[in-house]
């Protein structure tokens, strides 16, 4: 699923900014919170802002460093802040929609059976289980760690700062892939070994001496030098040798690639109907209501594990304290 992240992310936002802000007739949804003419625009408009600042981060780290771009790495932090807190906002008046009566595709006439089988069978209802599911978990592990404060004081940087920990982040980390150096803070350099201090004798007058040869070795030196000049001559032959930063690289071009693409491909497959509405202007319930099951049974997944966690811990905690009153 963390493969897949940049993609997942794109498309929640691009669903909840769907459902809450384009209106529908099939829902009898309203454009909210600019009105039904000026919320599509601004949605369209976040969302191609959204993909431009995306292909920013890796214009900046494909070569880049960090502290010679500040100025562009700020504002895309700064950006996605912003974005995350529009998301915010929207899911929150999605849940209070649906819990209010709203304009969702909600079966509130039909009495419990009803709300609960359009609950699970509706978009808004799959959306509201994921948003639950994602937020709740935390709020729910805080209360059980006694220590509730902290959602309260420190939850708000954590939730604005997710969007940059996926598109910034993770973008540098893939796009460089072969250089171990910015995380090692050093420790791949050798150090030096220590060396002689030399000191070169000035000589008083130099000198050549030259050592009598036998007639045997002359005759060899000279026959050797006659037949290098005789040769016809041949270019030297450039043999490339492998280098290994080179493999590296070409690793992380194939990395970035396969990520990249696959990233992409299940974007379109997910709200692919040709090139027009790639802007995502109309909402379609089919598409949305496939990519929030499959949100919806990841992240009940992940919550069921956690389940299991506590309940191990729980057991954990309830032995040691039946130990301690024995001893």
């Amino acid at each position: 699923m963390t493969w897949f992240s940049l993609a997942s992310y794109w498309l929640t936002n691009s669903v909840i900014m769907d459902i809450v802000g384009t209106p529908s007739a099939t829902n009898k949804n309203k454009g909210w919170p600019f009105g039904n003419d000026a919320t599509p625009v601004v949605n369209n408009f976040v969302k191609i802002s959204y993909l431009v600042f995306l292909m920013l981060q890796y214009i900046l780290a494909l070569g880049n460093r960090p502290k010679g771009s500040k100025v562009a790495y700020t504002l895309s932090f700064i950006y996605f802040s912003i974005v995350q807190l529009y998301i915010l906002v929207l899911s929150f008046y999605l849940v209070a929609q649906a819990f209010s009566g709203g304009n969702l595709d909600l079966n509130l006439d039909d009495g419990v059976a009803g709300f609960i089988g359009s609950f699970f069978t509706s978009t808004s209802g799959l959306v509201l289980i994921a948003l639950v599911s994602t937020y709740g978990i935390y709020f729910l592990s805080s209360i059980l760690y006694l220590d509730p404060w902290h959602m309260l004081t420190s939850s708000w940087a954590y939730f604005l700062g997710m969007p940059s920990s996926i598109n910034v982040l993770m973008v540098y980390a893939f796009c460089n892939w072969h250089d171990v150096s910015w995380g090692t803070k050093g420790s791949d350099q050798a150090g030096s070994l220590p060396s002689a201090q030399t000191k070169k004798a000035d000589a008083k007058t130099n000198f050549v001496e030259e050592l009598d040869k036998p007639q045997a070795d002359i005759d060899t030196q000279f026959e050797f030098t006659v037949k290098r000049a005789l040769s016809p001559w041949h270019p030297p032959e450039e043999k490339e040798d492998a280098n290994l930063d080179d493999s590296y690289k070409r690793f992380r071009t194939n990395l970035v690639l396969l990520w990249v693409l696959s990233n992409s491909f299940l974007a379109l497959c997910i709200n692919n109907e040709g090139i027009r509405n790639l802007c995502l202007t109309v909402v379609r319930p089919g598409i949305l209501r496939l990519f929030s099951g499959l949100l919806l049974r990841c992240r009940f997944s992940g919550l069921s594990g956690l389940c299991g966690f506590w309940a191990r811990l729980g057991c954990c905690v309830v032995f040691r304290g039946v130990d301690l009153n024995f001893e």
